[in-house]
C-alpha cells in the first residue's frame, strides 16, 4: 500500500490558467476517464472506500482508495492495472474490502471525464506533483462540473508542500477541501448533491502515541470546518451556520487539549486567533437564528411597535448573513483552512527536538491527565455558581464545552469503560445545554434591545411579550447538571 500525502483545492475554472502560468517544471497532459462501482446498498462508501476503474496513459488501472491512512492529507491506496472494463475480483481479493465484497455484485454509480495538466515541481530535494484537474462528472442524466487543485509531496518535507500552496494562493483563490470525487458522484448519483455536514469521530487507536492522537482528531475537526463552510457557501441556512461555527470551535478546543504542544508557538497562537475570528463573523447570524426560531416564529405574543420590531429583526438578520458571506469568501477564510493543515501536518510541534517524549509517549497517559486538569479547572470554577453573573457563566460553559469536546475526541483511548463514558459524556451535554440555554437567555435581552434601537418603550414590550421569565428554574437545573457532571465517574 502506497500513502499519499497531499492537498486538495477547488477553485474557479477562470483561475486555472493563472495557476498554470504560476508554475514551472516538467509537465504532461492527461485524459482520465473513469467509472466507480459499488454494490447496490453502497456498502464500499458507507465502509469509507471508493473504487474506480479508470483508463489513460499506462493502461486500464483499478484504484481502491480508504478515507484515510493516518495523516491529516494521506488515504490508503490499492492500485493494480487490469485487464477488462469491469473491476477484477482477484485483485480485490488482495484489499482490506474482499470479505464484504465475497458475494456481491459491483455495478457503476458513475463516470467522470477529466482533462489532467500535471507539473513536476522541485525546490531543492523536494519533489512535488502538481495536478489540475478539469471535466465533468456524471450519473445518468446528472453532470456537475470539476475544477480541482491537487498538490502531491512526492519526496522531501511536508513544509515545502505548503509554501508552494501559499505561492499559488497569491495567483488565485485555493479553497481546502477534504470532498473527493468520489463523494460528489455519488451525491450526484443518489439526487442529493447537497452536502450533508457531519463530524466523523477520530479513528483512534488505544496504543496511539499523542502526535498520533493530535493528527487523527485534527483531521476530523478540519474535515468538519472544511465541509461545513462548503455547505454554508452553498446554502446559507440556519444549521449550516451552527455546524460551520460549532467545527471551528471544535479545532480552537483541539488547540487546548493539546495545549503542552502548542505552547510558545506562534503558527498555533495565529491560528487560534484566526479560528476565533471566523466563529466570531458567525455569531450574529446564528444568535438572530435562534431568536427567530425559538423565540419569534409561532409566537402570537402582540405588543405596540410589532411589525416595525419585524421589519427590524428581518433587516438584521439580513445584514449578520451579508457579512458572514463576505467573510466566507475573504482570503482570510481561505487561509484559515491552508494554515491548519500546514500546523497539523508540518507544524513545529512535529519536528522540535524538545517536544520529541510528549510526541512519543501514549496518548491515553496524557489524555487522562488533561481531562483530569480540564474537570478540575471546571469544578473550581464552579465552585461558587450561585455568585456568578451571566459574563462569568459564559466563560464557565466555555471551559465545559472544551472538556465535552475533549472527552469525546478522546474517549476511544479508554475502550475498557464505555458506559461510564457514555455517563460521562450526557453528564457534560447537560451542563453545555443548560448554561447555553441561560446564556442564550442574555443573549436574547441584547438582540430586543439592538433591534428596539433606542426606543426604551419598545424594548420594554418586545421583552415582556417575548422572554420568559423563568431564570430561577434554570438556574438550578444548570447547578444540579454541574453536580452530576463533577460527580461522574472517570472513564480514563
Amino acid at each position: 500500500m502506497d500513502r499519499e500525502i497531499e492537498l486538495k483545492f477547488l477553485i474557479p475554472p477562470e483561475a486555472a490558467e493563472a495557476i498554470l502560468g504560476a508554475l514551472d517544471g516538467e509537465g504532461a497532459v492527461r485524459q482520465l476517464d473513469a467509472t466507480y462501482y459499488d454494490t447496490a446498498d453502497h456498502a464500499l462508501r458507507r465502509a469509507g472506500f471508493g473504487l474506480r476503474v479508470r483508463d489513460g496513459e499506462g493502461g486500464r488501472k483499478q484504484t481502491l482508495k480508504s478515507a484515510s491512512a493516518g495523516g491529516v492529507f494521506s488515504r490508503g491506496e490499492w492500485e493494480e492495472t487490469i485487464a477488462g472494463p469491469a473491476p477484477d475480483r482477484d485483485a480485490l481479493a488482495r484489499t482490506p474490502v474482499a470479505p464484504m465484497l465475497a458475494e456481491a455484485t459491483l455495478s457503476p454509480v458513475f463516470t467522470t471525464r477529466v482533462e489532467r495538466v500535471i507539473r513536476l515541481v522541485r525546490a531543492g530535494e523536494t519533489l512535488i506533483e502538481v495536478a489540475l484537474d478539469r471535466g465533468q462528472l456524471s450519473a445518468g442524466d446528472r453532470h456537475a462540473t470539476v475544477c480541482e487543485l491537487e498538490l502531491e509531496l512526492k519526496t522531501g518535507e511536508a513544509e515545502a508542500l505548503f509554501d508552494l500552496a501559499r505561492t499559488l494562493a497569491r495567483h488565485a483563490p485555493l479553497r481546502l477541501s477534504m470532498i473527493s470525487k468520489a463523494e460528489r458522484g455519488y451525491g450526484l448519483a443518489t439526487g442529493d448533491a447537497a452536502l450533508r455536514v457531519r463530524r466523523q469521530t477520530a479513528a483512534l487507536n488505544p496504543e496511539a502515541s499523542v502526535e498520533a492522537a493530535l493528527q487523527a482528531i485534527g483531521q476530523a475537526n478540519l474535515a468538519h470546518l472544511c465541509a461545513a463552510l462548503e455547505a454554508l457557501r452553498e446554502r446559507p441556512e440556519p444549521e449550516n451556520v451552527h455546524q460551520a461555527r460549532v467545527a471551528a470551535r471544535r479545532l480552537r478546543a483541539m488547540l487546548k487539549i493539546f495545549k503542552p504542544l502548542a505552547r510558545d508557538d506562534a503558527a498555533a497562537t495565529a491560528l487560534d486567533a484566526e479560528l476565533d475570528w471566523l466563529a466570531g463573523e458567525l455569531d450574529a447570524a446564528r444568535d438572530l437564528d435562534v431568536f427567530v426560531g425559538e423565540v419569534w416564529e409561532g409566537s402570537a405574543a402582540t405588543f405596540e411597535g410589532r411589525d416595525a420590531f419585524e421589519r427590524g429583526l428581518k433587516a438584521a438578520r439580513a445584514t449578520a448573513y451579508l457579512r458572514m458571506e463576505a467573510a466566507l469568501e475573504s482570503p482570510r477564510a481561505r487561509d484559515v483552512l491552508l494554515e491548519a493543515a500546514a500546523w497539523l501536518e508540518a507544524g513545529a510541534w512535529t519536528s522540535e527536538p524538545a517536544l520529541a517524549e510528549l510526541r512519543t509517549i501514549a496518548a491515553a497517559a496524557y489524555a487522562a491527565d488533561r481531562l483530569d486538569r480540564l474537570r478540575r479547572s471546571m469544578k473550581k470554577g464552579a465552585k461558587h455558581f450561585d455568585a456568578l453573573d451571566a459574563h462569568e457563566r459564559h466563560r464557565l460553559r466555555l471551559k465545559g464545552k472544551t472538556l465535552r469536546y475533549a472527552a469525546e475526541d478522546l474517549a476511544p483511548l479508554f475502550p475498557s469503560h464505555p458506559l461510564r463514558a457514555e455517563r460521562f459524556l450526557a453528564a457534560a451535554k447537560a451542563v453545555q445545554d443548560t448554561l447555553g440555554v441561560l446564556n442564550d437567555r442574555a443573549i436574547r435581552s441584547d438582540v430586543v434591545n439592538s433591534l428596539a434601537h433606542g426606543d426604551a418603550p419598545l424594548a420594554r414590550e418586545a421583552t415582556a411579550a417575548l422572554l420568559q421569565r423563568d431564570d430561577d428554574k434554570l438556574l438550578r437545573a444548570a447547578r444540579e447538571a454541574l453536580d452530576n457532571l463533577l460527580d461522574a465517574k472517570s472513564f480514563w
